[in-house]
């Protein structure tokens, strides 16, 4: 029998919310929607300053730095298993290029992780065919299986230590205005293992939407989300999954501004655009492979990989190999990589794209949930749901000091049948072309992008 959901909202408080007190939402829209639940976070060390050359204590300065790994292996735990960073990087290999696909010329930003974890999410709200097949696209035994790799991946990426940042952040927004009851134990799990914030508003709304927008906003400081909503629902709107991830990270060895200049870009249509260049030459690994090169930049959270392909090579063509970017390791003494002289020249950039991923699901093998017949998300509600949209924005920033980017994942769920339309040697780095670049940490891909213009 349905219940009117405002009944259940004591309940639901109390079962989830008892958990503690988690960040404390700071949009006005958040807390004017019924925070269920706030996520719990663990309480990050800070990283400590490195003292003045002449006036710091040295002593002081090393014991506040084991200090600080100390603190941080206690958050980290285990790490990521090898099985997992595989996994991981099998689902980027697998859904770039579908991501991708009629995206030729344009610039495209897209984070697997981001729709790893929002997909993570939707598989627990799911069940039968319709869970086997999320799990299925994201390489999960089962879901309990998924739900401890999901809280070792968290644990083992999240960063947030005043000098670096990779900020991971899910949450599910419900509809105050719909008859229907949500399953506990699904709001649990999501609030528990997948650090879910759980919100209640009236869907159909511009509060709504705003209230969304405020959080994105919010979790990937400012990238994403301003005065257009990111997301706009509906009154049918049951449910909605976000899931975003902010990385901010200095280069190891900055670009000087001084040897920054203004050159020519070439993009994908063959038109040249005057652009700032930041120049620097550093020894250092790189990789040549028949149609294109590759070198990395370290930073403070990880590594950024440029790629550039061949003359007459697109990017998009190389990421359609599925062992492109599963092969793209480059270590100072491997097999493959070659030690010499890089010689940098990369372009100034701040690039965004807005990707809608229904079709790339599709393509992945979650059929099901897009079929009104066939959906089964009863382990969220006892309503007939289907998912109805499936979005992803996201945008990287590069400069002298090192680089920004930014991510959310938003699938919504629709009580409605109605579908939307899916729609010594010398490597010389300089980047006047399009190119590629794939930001990682711990091995995981964060970000991977496609440069085709400025």
């Amino acid at each position: 029998m349905h219940k009117i959901l405002s009944l259940m909202m004591a309940v639901i408080l109390a079962a989830v919310g008892c958990a503690g007190p988690g960040k404390p939402a700071q949009a006005s829209t958040v807390q004017a929607s019924q925070a269920l639940s706030e996520p719990v976070y663990p309480q990050f060390p800070t990283y400590p300053e490195l003292p003045v050359m002449g006036n710091g204590d040295a002593e002081a300065y090393y014991d506040a730095l084991n200090s600080y790994h100390d603190a941080l292996q206690a958050i980290r735990g285990p790490g990521i298993t090898e099985e997992i960073q595989e996994n991981l990087n099998r689902f980027a290999a697998k859904s770039t290029p579908l991501v991708l696909a009629g995206r030729e010329g344009e610039n495209t930003i897209y984070s697997p992780l981001s729709l790893w974890s929002a997909l993570a999410m939707l598989a627990q709200c799911a069940e039968g065919n319709s869970r086997q097949q999320v799990l299925d696209a994201i390489d999960a035994a089962n879901a309990s299986q998924l739900q401890e790799d999901v809280s070792r991946i968290w644990r083992a990426l999240y960063t947030d230590d005043g000098s670096s940042s990779l900020l991971l952040a899910n949450s599910i927004w419900l509809n105050s205005g719909m008859q229907g009851a949500y399953v506990q134990n699904t709001l649990d799990i999501l609030a528990q293992k997948h650090f879910a914030g759980v919100y209640s508003i009236p869907m159909g709304t511009s509060q709504a939407d705003q209230a969304v927008t405020d959080w994105v906003k919010k979790q990937t400081n400012g990238l994403i989300g301003g005065d257009t909503p990111v997301v706009q629902t509906d009154p049918e709107t049951l449910a909605l999954l976000a899931s975003s991830l902010y990385y901010r990270a200095g280069w190891m060895d900055e670009f000087s501004p001084e040897l920054t200049e203004e050159d020519i870009f070439t993009d994908a249509s063959g038109q040249d655009s005057r652009t700032d260049f930041m120049h620097m030459t550093q020894d250092g690994s790189f990789l040549r492979q028949e149609g294109w090169q590759a070198a990395q930049l370290r930073t403070r959270l990880g590594e950024m990989i440029f790629v550039l392909p061949d003359q007459g090579i697109t990017p998009e063509s190389l990421l359609q190999n599925p062992d492109f970017l599963p092969g793209l390791s480059i270590h100072g003494h491997g097999d493959q990589s070659i030690w010499g002289e890089i010689r940098w020249s990369v372009p100034k950039f701040d690039v965004n794209s807005d990707l809608n991923l229904l079709s790339s699901l599709s393509a992945l093998g979650i059929t099901d949930l897009l079929n009104p017949d066939k959906a089964d998300l009863s382990a969220l509600t006892d309503l007939d749901t289907v998912l109805s949209d499936a979005k992803q924005l996201a945008r990287v920033k590069v400069d002298e000091e090192g680089v920004e980017g930014a991510a959310v994942t938003i699938l919504m769920m629709n009580t409605t049948s109605a579908m939307p339309d899916p729609d010594p040697e010398i490597c010389v780095m300089d980047l006047d072309r399009p190119f590629l670049f794939v930001i990682r940490t711990e091995g995981v891909p964060l970000f991977i992008g496609v440069v085709n213009q400025m």
